[in-house]
């Protein structure tokens, strides 16, 4: 037997994650429900602010804003009397609670109809196969997924099964579409390890529950040392690996929707896919159809993080690109709306990391680099943000660190749908230590990923001159004026957005010895 809790119209599963009112189930998320089930299972005694975080952000550095945030979720949700607040002591479920006893079906999970999708991709990591003759194994495989699990919530736009409920699964052979019946989630994690002698293969992929489709795939193999470390080095390579794969299946999902069938969430879903896809595009087409999408998000949700978030993203590369009639009017744009993302969800990690690069594109990179720092800290998983934040610590933090965490984020998603991203990201901080063989290969295998993208072509005319390579440079530099003559106009003029003396002065002469305004001995003195 297992409980489920009621409320008048409300109804709370805990095993199954799932809130609902008047029999339909209501988006919750994963901290949200947390704090809720927390609440709810202590909901006789006032619960100090301390030991809730400690018990929904177990492991976890946060801000008290993170609880407040939740908390006020909970009250426009279940009402404002659901969780009072006791100055001085901390918070105490307030609602009157019926519990009621429901039989578990043969598996051990509770017997129970279709449940409905969150309006966010949804993920369950079931129990992975230990193939390993040695059975003291077990406790080693079982943490693993349950790591994996703990790392996916750190993603705050996924909906991330609790261990408890994919565990109950543990043992049996399931067909993974009723996984998604049963648990309301689109994605499956499945996964196996193998131990042989000091040698351990763990083996994962990442399914499609409706289809039964195989999104991705992957093999680790490691020599066990010490088997902690080994246990959070897989999970680390597994999580960052895999969830670009899940964004990349609902961008493409998003992509195949009707926009006007499409609920706030999944207008924003639509246009951030459509922002990300693009993020080099010289033409602003696909940036204000995203910002279309966001804006009429925003319209049906004021408080729709991911539309602000999404709406940072396009006014970041709109100044990058210079593809706007004022950069420090679309600055303004962006930085508010990161800021407003971040004040409704401070632990979007993707927010900070725009509003990061916001503030060091606005000649503000002490606040930008500590806004990258904290976004980093709040997801480690995150590749993309790892990447930057290498950019940025060559160019204005510490230099020592800023090539090996752009090699570190290319290396843990080496499949990423925006590797072309990546790889430049690696090259322009090749460039700012002066390894311009390095960054002009960078470039090349940026053009490779993305050979229309005018970002690439200022890499690679820079890194050629300060390699010798003139001629190549040159080249480079037409290509580019031809895919993009604002953004080649403007770097001409001295407009880097950067505030890297040493930088600014050989990116911008190396780019006029590549436009043929300086002779190529001007860069001897700057090699």
């Amino acid at each position: 037997m297992t409980i489920i809790y009621k409320t008048g119209e409300i109804e709370v599963r805990a095993e199954a994650r799932q809130l609902l009112m008047h029999g339909k189930t209501v988006p919750l998320g994963a901290r949200a429900f947390d704090l809720l089930l927390v609440l709810i299972e202590n909901r006789d005694r006032v619960i100090g602010k301390d030991e809730l975080v400690a018990l929904v952000w177990p492991g976890l550095v946060v801000e008290d804003s993170n609880l407040t945030v939740q908390v006020s979720t909970l009250r426009k949700v279940l009402g404002a009397n659901s969780v009072a607040t006791v100055p001085g002591r901390g918070y105490r479920f307030s609602l009157e609670l019926q519990t009621t006893a429901v039989p578990r079906n043969r598996r051990g999970s509770v017997t129970r109809t279709e449940l409905t999708l969150p309006d966010k991709p949804s993920v369950a990591v079931l129990p992975f196969i230990n193939l390993s003759d040695d059975p003291d194994q077990v406790y080693f495989v079982d943490g693993v997924a349950e790591d994996i699990t703990t790392e996916l919530s750190r993603f705050r736009d996924l909906f991330v099964i609790a261990r408890n409920s994919a565990f109950t699964y543990k043992g049996h052979t399931v067909d993974v579409r009723t996984v998604s019946r049963e648990l309301g989630v689109r994605y499956v994690v499945e996964g196996s390890v193998r131990r042989t002698g000091q040698r351990v293969r763990v083996a994962v992929q990442l399914i499609n529950a409706q289809s039964g489709e195989h999104i991705w795939a992957e093999k680790y193999d490691r020599v066990l040392d010490d088997i902690f470390d080994l246990q959070e080095e897989v999970t680390h390579a597994i999580v960052t690996a895999m969830t670009p794969q899940i964004h990349a299946a609902e961008d493409a999902r998003a992509r195949r929707l009707r926009p006007d069938n499409l609920n706030a969430h999944a207008l924003a879903q639509h246009g951030w896919a459509i922002a990300t896809a693009g993020d080099m595009t010289y033409d602003r087409t696909p940036r204000d159809e995203a910002f279309q999408r966001a804006s009429e998000a925003l319209a049906i949700d004021a408080n729709c993080s991911l539309a602000l978030r999404t709406m940072s993203l396009v006014h970041w590369w709109h100044a990058y690109h210079n593809t706007t009639r004022s950069i420090p009017g679309t600055l303004a744009l962006g930085l508010a709306a990161a800021a407003r993302a971040i004040a409704l969800d401070p632990g979007d990690h993707h927010a900070r990391r725009w509003r990061g690069l916001l503030l060091v594109m606005a000649q503000q990179p002490d606040e930008g680099l500590a806004e990258l720092r904290r976004a980093h800290e709040i997801n480690p998983n995150c590749a993309l943000t790892l990447s930057w934040l290498g950019l940025y610590e060559a160019m204005h933090g510490d230099a020592s660190k800023g090539v090996p965490y752009a090699l570190e984020g290319l290396r843990l998603s080496p499949r990423d749908p925006a590797l072309g991203t990546f790889m430049v990201i690696l090259g322009f901080a090749h460039f700012t230590v002066g390894d311009y063989a390095a960054a002009a290969a960078a470039a090349q295998a940026a053009l490779r990923e993305a050979s229309g993208s005018a970002v690439p072509q200022v890499l690679a005319a820079i890194s050629r001159v300060g390699t010798g390579q003139i001629e190549s440079a040159q080249a480079a530099f037409k290509t580019l004026q031809q895919i993009a003559p604002k953004l080649a106009e403007a770097r001409l003029a001295g407009q880097w957005l950067s505030s890297n003396t040493d930088y600014l002065q050989r990116a911008h002469t190396f780019l006029r010895i590549a436009a043929g305004q300086l002779k190529p001995s001007a860069a001897d003195a700057l090699r």
